[in-house]
Parts: C-alpha cells; structure tokens; sequence
C-alpha cells in the first residue's frame, strides 16, 4: 500500500467518522482507534469502501428470492490510485450509491436514530378504536405519539377533534394504510412500532440500495413489490404507472433484474406445478368437469404432462409481459380486476398483475410499425396468441422498497410483509459478527 500524507489520513478518518451516518458504523471488519497506525486506518477504510458501496451482506446470507446481489467489488485498486493522485475526497463522494433515494434515507436514518436515542415514541395501548369525537387518556397519547413523526400537528385538547384526524390519515398515507381518519387495530400497530424497528427498516432498505449498479437502463420498468405498484421511466423520468398485484407471504415475489423481451396478446397459462398439484388437480377430484368447464386441458403424457389454460379464460388475461429468470415469474394482465381496488394487493402466487397492461404493451411498442394501437386493438380482439418481440429489450428490476423518503423528509413505512426488513438486518448482524470472527482468528 502506498504512504499516506498526514491530510490524506486526516481524511480517511473523517470518513470513519462520518460512516455511522451510512448505518454501518461499527460493522467493519476493522475498526480505526484514535492511536491506529496507518495500515490499520487503510484497513478501515477499505472495510467501509466495499461496505458502503458494495452492501454489508456476505453473499452466503442472501435468501433465494433476492435475485439482487450486486457486482463483486474490491475497492484496493481505485484507493491506491486516488493516494497516488492525490484524489481521496473524490474517491470517498462516489462511494455510496448516487441516488436520491439513498440520500433521502440516509438524512432520515439520523432523524430516527435521534428520536430513538431520545426516548422514542410512546405505545398506544389496545382498545376500542380511536374515532372523531372520542376523548380521553388514550387520544391524549395518540396526539403525543402523532406529534413525534408529524410536525404539522399542533398541542391542542385530549379530544379527536379535526387536527388529529388530519394527522392521523397523513400517518396511515404514509404507513401505506388506508386514510380513513379513525385510528382502528392496524393504525394503532404501525404507530407502536418502535423508534428503533424504524431505524432497522431504513438500514435495511439502505442496504439494498447498495446492491444496484451505479448506472440503470435510463428506460426501464420498476415494480416495488411491497407497494405493488409499477413505474415505467423513459429517459429517467417516471412516464407512467400503475397499481399491481404482487405475490402474497408465502408465494413471494422475487427481487430481481432482466430484459422483457416480448409481449404475448392472448397468452395460454401453463400452469406450475406446484399450482396444479396444490390447487386445481384438488378441485377437479372434488368436482369432476372443474378443468375442463375453466377452460384447462392436459398437455403431453405422464410425467411430462402439465395443465394448461386456454387463452380465453386464461389466469394471465390479455397480455403478458415476458423476462428470462430462473423464477419464472412475469407482468401480466388479470381478468380479476377487483384486487386494485384493494388497499393491500399481496394476493398473486408470485407474478405481478397489472392493473393497465394494454397501455403498459402499446407504449412499449409505440415504435414499431408492425404493433401499432389499432393492429394490438386487432390481435386482442381476434384471440389468437401472438408474440411481439421487442427490438430494443427493456429493463425491468423488481424491488422490495419498505422505506423511502421525499426530499422534505417525510418517510413512508410499509409494512414488512415478507418479513424481509427484519431478516436482512438479522443477515447484517450475523455477516458483521462473522466477519470480526475471522478478523480475531487471523
């Protein structure tokens, strides 16, 4: 390794220092004491290079469903490069992801670690609901417990007059509830979850964004699968989006990126087996005709066999949206539209259902002259299954966003609801104690 100047290790340990802001302080592999000599301190600063760039997870602690990870990464040669040239700050600014939503998280991680270091909030004990009108100890807490997070609530009576409403559906808006105003069982656990749960969740979600390349497809598709809802950006602008139905616990959605390649009109639904063998073989058994009254016919012989459904009374609707993963999973249209209406749309077996794919399909293929609106209109209707191939294949990235926040710091807290927030942080945990371990036995 190359020497340091005295400004150049000046520099490293104010980035050291700096590096609890990220939410990695003291998951290192090596810490830098105030009396580390060099080495110690370029060992330090390699740690929170990979660690702040690359993600904190170890590869072995990735779940099979966070189809994610991110590049391999070593920052040793671009280190001894900036010392030589004498550009450590610069090396230092393009460490952490370059994202707004990165950014957004990380000033709301200090926001929560102070209300968490502060005491926290209060626990609204269980009752009856909390409803306009009512009054009393229980809605004196409610408006303390608002106020923490809600800056716009004023000190006011122990009433549910029309402030608390107001703040309480700005609170279930951004617990991703419904805004009802009336403070019911769900409001009432997102609000008694803890200062601290809250710091983990935007680690967590932190954390995966360190797993995206420092580049994405300026066009390209984003499903944020615990909001379930779909984003198409068009020169890295958001141009449209829509409500979708993601996978329910249980039948998960993966995180992932690849390529839709093409689109099929009327698409046939062949059937999973495990779908088959769980549900639909069932249902025949129990009601002889069940298949074939729904439209499914049996597709080849003995164990090469599979369930298929016709095109026009196919699960997958009108339209699907094709990708190459080792899932097998992809965007689809649905003939059961009344999920988006739903507040909650985790209810799929692991595809994502769209809420508008016709116009998701016609914008993709806007320009090519073969598929333009009428003749798509034309395929539809006449029924028979087609594939259009896209000539330029278009980015598609599944995320799991639990967290985010807007530029005036107001975050959004979804719920976990495949347990992913709490297990990553559990992974870190045991990725960082691991690590020391190894460091310690060296």
């Amino acid at each position: 390794m190359p020497s340091l100047s005295a400004s150049q290790i000046a520099q490293l340990r104010k980035m050291l220092d700096g590096a609890t802001s990220d939410g990695i302080a003291g998951d290192q592999k090596n810490a830098a004491p105030a009396d580390a000599d060099q080495d110690a301190i370029t060992r330090a600063a390699l740690d929170y290079a990979k660690a702040v760039h690359h993600g904190r997870l170890a590869d072995v602690d990735f779940m099979g469903n966070w189809g994610l990870k991110p590049t391999p990464y070593d920052p040793t040669t671009n280190f001894i490069a900036a010392v030589q040239s004498d550009k450590l700050s610069a090396w230092i600014a393009a460490l952490p992801p370059p994202w707004s939503g990165y950014d957004t998280l990380k000033k709301a991680l200090a926001s929560y670690r102070s209300i968490d270091s502060a005491g926290g909030w209060p626990t609204i004990a269980a009752g009856t609901d909390l409803v306009p009108g009512a009054a009393g100890d229980r809605v004196a807490l409610l408006r303390q417990r608002l106020a923490i997070e809600d800056h716009g609530l004023s000190k006011g009576p122990a009433r549910y007059d029309d402030d608390v409403v107001a703040a309480v559906q700005r609170a279930q808006r951004r617990y991703g509830l419904d805004p009802t105003g009336a403070a019911g069982a769900t409001t009432i656990a997102a609000l008694n979850v803890t200062a601290h749960d809250r710091v983990r969740q935007i680690e967590a979600n932190m954390e995966r964004w360190r797993w995206l390349p420092a580049e994405l497809p300026a066009h390209r598709v984003q499903v944020n699968i615990a909001a379930a809802v779909l984003t198409v950006f068009d020169a890295d602008k958001p141009v449209m989006s829509m409500r979708a139905v993601t996978g329910r616990p249980g039948d998960e959605t993966p995180m992932l990126s690849s390529m839709i390649h093409s689109i099929v009109l009327n698409p046939p639904w062949n059937v999973p087996s495990s779908i088959a063998t769980k549900e639909l073989w069932p249902k025949e058994h129990a009601h002889p005709g069940y298949l074939k009254a729904h439209g499914f016919s049996v597709i080849g012989t003995g164990s090469g066999s599979r369930l298929q459904q016709s095109p026009k009374r196919s699960a997958l609707g009108k339209v699907k949206f094709d990708f190459n993963n080792p899932y097998g999973v992809y965007l689809h249209d649905t003939p059961t539209q009344g999920t988006f209406d739903r507040n909650s749309r985790l209810a799929s077996h692991g595809c994502v259902r769209l809420a508008h794919p016709v116009a998701l399909a016609k914008l993709m293929l806007q320009d090519d002259p073969t598929w333009t609106s009428d003749a798509i209109d034309a395929a539809l209707k006449k029924g028979d299954t087609v594939r259009a191939s896209l000539a330029d294949p278009v980015a598609v990235y599944l995320f799991y966003w639990t967290a985010y926040a807007s530029a005036d710091g107001k975050v959004t807290f979804l719920g976990d609801p495949y347990g992913w927030d709490s297990q990553l942080a559990d992974r870190l945990t045991t990725s960082a104690d691991r690590a020391k371990a190894m460091i310690a036995s060296n």
